[in-house]
């Protein structure tokens, strides 16, 4: 039997796939990015899996609930037509309450998250990519065999590519925004 290895590109949320504003904690303060749908069709057109992987520490913070995410989350999967294969989220903060506070290893920029993409879905990391818009998105990576690209859609890229550097951490490719991205993702090999 010959196994099929589905490549997959994990995508930050926030700064990557839709506006930057703070807590999104309603489906109404949702904003796609322009382009952002374009990009993900084109993604899995090529045979990719796309898993959103993102920090929800508005939960700990007791801002919104899990059911207020799962909301959001509904939303933003609708809108990118329904492309998205898994939203895997960290509630986590640590000061944070509500059952969610103390260290956790699902916080970016730790791997947790892609190691659960690796447990639930049967991610294999070989070819796998990760696009976000800050130093801990790309951070996570670190060590393990995926192409980070770093996009300017998000947090200010000077302050970004700044704390990369002081981590030794250099991306692997820098995209204006999720399409620019997309192009050298599918470019490689």
């Amino acid at each position: 039997m010959i196994r099929t290895v589905i490549r997959t590109v994990f995508l930050d949320r926030d700064g990557t796939l839709n506006a930057e504003v703070g807590f999104v904690r309603s489906p109404d303060q949702l904003r796609v990015l322009p382009g952002a749908l374009q990009a993900l069709r084109r993604l899995c057109a090529a045979g990719r899996r796309v898993v959103v992987v993102t920090n929800q520490s508005g939960i700990a913070r007791g801002l919104y609930s899990e059911a207020d995410l799962a909301r959001v989350h509904g939303r933003l999967h609708a809108e990118l037509g329904g492309l998205v294969a898994a939203f895997l989220h960290c509630p986590h903060h640590p000061d944070g309450g509500f059952g969610y506070g103390g260290a956790c290893d699902c916080r970016k920029p730790g791997a947790g998250l892609l190691h659960q993409a690796r447990e639930l879905l049967g991610v294999d990391f070989a070819g796998a990519a990760l696009v976000g818009d800050s130093a801990r998105d790309l951070l996570m990576a670190q060590g393990l065999p995926i192409a980070t690209v770093y996009v300017h859609s998000g947090k200010p890229p000077p302050q970004e590519l700044e704390t990369l550097a002081a981590a030794g951490f250099t991306p692997d490719h820098e995209a204006a925004d999720l399409g620019a991205a997309v192009d050298w993702l599918l470019a490689r090999p």
